[in-house]
């Protein structure tokens, strides 16, 4: 496994500061001579590492991350201990967060950033007032850490399992893009594909009865809201009683009450009863609502925050309805207009208001994004670029469960992006694109696996850390039943076993890949061992969660199939299979939690599941 990443020893304050790549010339560099300014080098060393030497670096840096999140730990337990107090209180926050760290890792950076000590704290440490963004780059220190976004051809999606040699021998070969191929080609419900286009301005609003609104609202408030606050309830009831009143809204003003009524109506409905293939749950009010959305995201260049709020709530309706490709292109259409609205905070001094709604929306738009590029190959969004420096919200005006569950969401999903950059990174082909090097499947080697096992340990320490930093009232229980927890807590405890399904997995597919293992190392048993049981347990949790509609259905049916797909492979492997005597059951849970969703990738989803399973039950009689 490479780690090899090449830089300059030292870059210049000028090309350090924007970000620009240096040559390190003397006594001028060449971005320095093009630009016309003085070239200055800082003469403290420089505290950027060559991480060519391996698992040793790595694990240097993942002990910075723990310091962070070590210093967080105070401030989250002080909301267990004051559960009644007000808001301001300790919440779990992300490996680097707030800033390019959260914390300012050294005496020499917070040298270079005096008003921060004398900013008022919310809780998880964020600052109260507006940080200018464009000073939030000076943890230099922490440039060697593995980015917190989705890399790019990443080896954890379902896709990839699917290449493995023995699942070809299992089950055949499928495309590379499969997911992405039949989402695409499966056809939008005409009311909402724009054919014929409409918009709020010349045609009719869908017949609203008051009663049936109202009661829309409240259950989006109820049952969506809190998976992404990014709306202030006093204000949208306020706008939304303009609504029905059929006061001089602006357009935008009138697409976010009908996103709202839509995720209301879904929300509440259930998949045994509609039909989400051809008239899925709040159509008759996002297809008034969607084409003034996309005209206005394509062609105005008023950037409001309302327009922003439409888009993302409108990108998790279509994460409700398992339309993940129409999810991700409007997330990428708000994203550009968050771009805007961040560059515009560093040259303004925005309300705390105005500056907390900028927050919530870009994490919101971190979740929906990263869930989509989980599993499809697809362009990534500007704001990735913006994730280790910028802040998370103070989220003061949420009940401590619903901003504890929000911010420990947007910690577990940094921390498992990380993960997927320390123990997935790209292997780079002589011919790296031909189409024989995109389906070339990287096996770990026995070198890679020995020299990744602290790295993984290291990895499952932070992943733990996350855990108990989470104040114990609202922590979730790690089995595989409800015990009182609510669907928010539910879902922090499948994004766990999730990550720490990841964390392991290379040791399930270095065993599973051997031709003739031999003795294997106890320690790489063992390793496997907690793959196969964070699979087992991720494929019951997510029963709870799938049984009605929510933004996770896609997601977490795909990851789904990615631990059935390692416990089958462990259960036909000598070595693994005594520790799956339960395969085809945790295969029947999946199908079944699946096929109500029948339609698209996941109707493949379900049939490669069922393909699975019946061949397994045939190798399992030799």
């Amino acid at each position: 496994m490479s780690f090899n990443r090449k830089r300059v020893a030292l870059a210049c304050t000028y090309c350090r500061h924007r970000k620009r790549r240096c040559n390190a010339g003397k006594p001028s560099c060449q971005n320095c001579i093009e630009a016309d300014v003085d070239c200055e080098y800082d003469d403290a060393p420089s505290q950027r590492i060559d991480t060519s030497g391996g698992s040793r670096e790595i694990l240097s840096r993942l002990r910075d991350i723990e310091a962070i999140l070590e210093s967080q730990a105070d401030s989250l337990l002080t909301l267990a201990s004051h559960p009644s107090a007000s808001h301001s209180t300790g919440h779990p926050s992300a490996p680097g967060a707030g800033g390019r760290g959260g914390v300012l890792p050294d005496d020499q950076s917070m040298a270079s950033v005096p008003s921060i000590a004398s900013l008022p704290m919310g809780h998880i440490g964020v600052p109260l007032t507006p940080l200018p963004l464009t000073n939030i780059d000076m943890a230099e220190d922490m440039s060697g850490v593995p980015p917190l976004t989705i890399p790019v051809k990443h080896k954890t999606s379902s896709s990839y399992l699917l290449s493995l040699p023995a699942m070809k021998a299992l089950i055949g070969e499928y495309p590379p893009d499969l997911f992405f191929l039949l989402e695409s080609r499966d056809p939008l419900p005409p009311a909402l594909s724009f054919e014929p286009w409409q918009s709020l301005t010349n045609s009719a609003r869908p017949p609203l009865g008051r009663d049936i609104t109202d009661y829309l609202v409240s259950a989006f408030f109820s049952m969506a809201h809190e998976s992404h606050p990014v709306l202030d309830e006093a204000e949208f009831r306020s706008l939304y009683a303009q609504f029905n009143a059929e006061s001089s809204l602006t357009t935008v003003e009138s697409a976010l009450c009908l996103v709202v009524l839509a995720i209301g109506a879904v929300a509440m409905s259930s998949p045994e009863t509609a039909d989400f293939r051809t008239q899925p749950p709040g159509m008759e009010y996002m297809q008034h609502a969607l084409p003034a959305l996309i005209s206005l995201s394509a062609w105005s260049f008023s950037y409001s925050t309302v327009l922003a709020q439409a888009l993302v709530l409108a990108s998790n309706y279509f994460a409700f309805i398992v339309r993940p490709l129409q999810s991700w292109r409007l997330i990428f259409s708000a994203s550009t207009i968050l771009q805007f609205k961040l560059s515009s905070l560093a040259s303004q001094q925005p309300t705390q208001g105005s500056y907390e709604s900028v927050l919530r929306l870009f994490w919101s738009c971190f979740l929906l994004e990263c869930d989509r590029l989980a599993e499809l190959e697809l362009p990534r969004s500007s704001l990735q670029q913006l994730v280790d420096e910028t802040s998370l919200p103070s989220c003061d005006n949420l009940e401590p469960l619903q901003s504890t569950c929000y911010l420990a969401e947007i910690s577990i999903r940094r921390l498992l992006n990380r993960i997927h950059n320390c123990l997935y990174p790209i292997k780079h082909h002589i011919f790296r694109l031909s189409s024989a090097a995109l389906m070339t499947t990287d096996n770990f080697s026995g070198e890679e696996i020995a020299a990744i096992q602290t790295v993984c340990d290291e990895l499952r320490h932070q992943l733990e850390l996350w855990y108990s930093s989470i104040p114990e009232p609202y922590r979730p229980h790690l089995g595989t039943d409800r015990q009182g927890n609510t669907d928010r807590q539910l879902v922090l405890r499948i994004r766990y076993f999730a990550s720490r399904h990841i964390i392991y997995r290379p040791f399930v597919l270095y065993i599973v890949g051997q031709p003739n293992p031999g003795i294997i190392a106890d320690s790489v048993m063992e390793k496997a061992g907690l793959c196969i049981d964070s699979c087992r347990s991720y494929i019951l949790n997510v029963t709870h969660i799938i049984q009605r509609p929510s933004q996770y259905t896609w997601t977490f049916s795909l990851s789904s199939l990615a631990a059935v797909v390692v416990v089958t492979l462990s259960s036909i492997c000598p070595s693994l299979k005594h520790l799956v005597p339960d395969i085809d059951e945790l295969q029947t849970v999946a199908i079944r939690n699946i096929r109500k969703w029948e339609m698209a990738s996941l109707e493949a989803v379900v049939s490669i599941l069922e393909d699975m399973q019946r061949k397994q039950r045939i190798l399992s009689r030799v």
